[in-house]
């Protein structure tokens, strides 16, 4: 008897598999993850990327993007990555964080391993600002050396301009949030180092310190969803859990802070009761990416997964893994289910009495 009910079953859990994680995750992340790729039009995520991440390759897309890399790496980045090392090439960005977080984008992508380079070179701590330092960071962690600077210039440079509070601000001396979680993402692959081990605990220490009762965090007075996400990006690149760096409730309850700002559209907005607003959607995007990301065992967002320059030996194969796990499930399960049918039809007819009246409605195929 129990025999009879294994191959439905089996049928069952495999056409389970194809489905998306739903809103029943402990901590929504898979839903929200899901409810920003809805509001930004994603009906598939190749989709998405193909066209306005494409489109706004090195105008805000990265985060969006760097997400993507990490977690879904199978997609084709051909058009992006394209539209991406144009942008980077074409000398239309200013602003050196913006171009150091271009360059770490085609860095984890495994491509133009000279300008990911060169644009180190010229942006690592520009003008000596402080994101200029972070992001160059990024990218030596990603596995580039800079003409200038060596890996140890960088993070002594990020460490003096450390406040007395124990994290950083952009100006003044009061350490201000998003800025001291950021810092933490690019020291966190350094970890180990002497020097930095001791910043990072009195940073976290500022951290969850500076965390509300709602669960989320404020920037200049104002509770807002970006500085809530860059805590999670924090956590998720240094590898902890969130009650373990003395956050308490976890991520769960920073999560829970974060969907204050979740709109009835999908996206985020900046403050709680506001519009949707481009610049936190796309960090809380990375952020929860982040933590799927390490559930699955992956490292951090900002860390490359391929080699340089792999990018155009690989790209062919992108599509292939989820083509045949989203074709030849299905066809699987529907092929157990249609082999248990049959199999029942014969028992059942082995087991009716020669002579028996035909119960087979007129018309129906025996």
């Amino acid at each position: 008897m129990v025999k009879r009910f294994v191959p439905p079953l089996l049928a069952l859990v495999l056409l389970l598999l194809c489905l998306p994680v739903s809103a029943n995750d402990p901590e929504a992340t898979s839903y929200y993850v899901g409810r920003i790729e809805r509001c930004k039009g994603a009906e598939t995520l190749q989709g998405w990327l193909d066209g306005e991440l494409t489109d706004n390759a090195g105008k805000g897309a990265e985060w969006y993007a760097l997400a993507l890399i990490k977690r879904m790496p199978a997609l084709d980045f051909t058009r992006y990555e394209a539209a991406l090392r144009e942008t980077l090439s074409s000398g239309k960005i200013t602003a050196p964080a913006t171009k150091l977080k271009c360059a770490l984008a085609l860095a984890c992508l495994g491509s133009s391993p000279d300008l990911v380079k060169a644009t180190l070179d010229e942006a690592v701590g520009q003008h000596d600002m402080l994101m200029a330092w972070v992001f160059g960071l990024h990218v030596i962690n990603a596995g580039y050396t800079a003409a200038d600077h060596t890996r140890e210039d960088v993070i002594g440079t990020i460490l003096e301009k450390k406040n007395a509070d124990g994290g950083w601000s952009v100006t003044g001396t009061v350490s201000d949030v998003d800025v001291t979680a950021m810092v933490l993402q690019a020291l966190a692959p350094n970890r180990d180092r002497s020097e930095v081990a001791g910043v990072i605990d009195g940073a976290l220490s500022l951290l969850s310190s500076r965390q509300l009762a709602s669960g989320g965090f404020q920037s200049y007075g104002v509770e807002n969803a970006e500085s809530s996400a860059q805590v999670i990006l924090a956590l998720t690149s240094l590898e902890l859990d969130g009650a373990a760096a003395k956050f308490e409730g976890g991520y769960g309850r920073i999560i829970a802070g974060l969907t204050q700002f979740a709109t009835e559209s999908g996206g985020f907005s900046h403050e709680i009761g506001g519009d949707v607003n481009e610049l936190a959607t796309s960090q809380v995007y990375l952020a929860l990416s982040s933590v799927l990301a390490a559930r699955g065992g992956k490292s951090s967002v900002y860390l490359p997964d391929v080699a340089p320059d792999s990018f155009h030996a690989t790209v062919s194969n992108r599509h292939f893994p989820f083509a045949v796990l989203y074709i030849a499930v299905p066809v699987l399960s529907a092929s157990i289910a249609v082999l248990f049918v049959l199999r029942r039809k014969k028992e059942f007819a082995s087991v009716v009495p020669e002579g028996a009246p035909d119960d087979t409605p007129d018309g129906e195929p025996k």
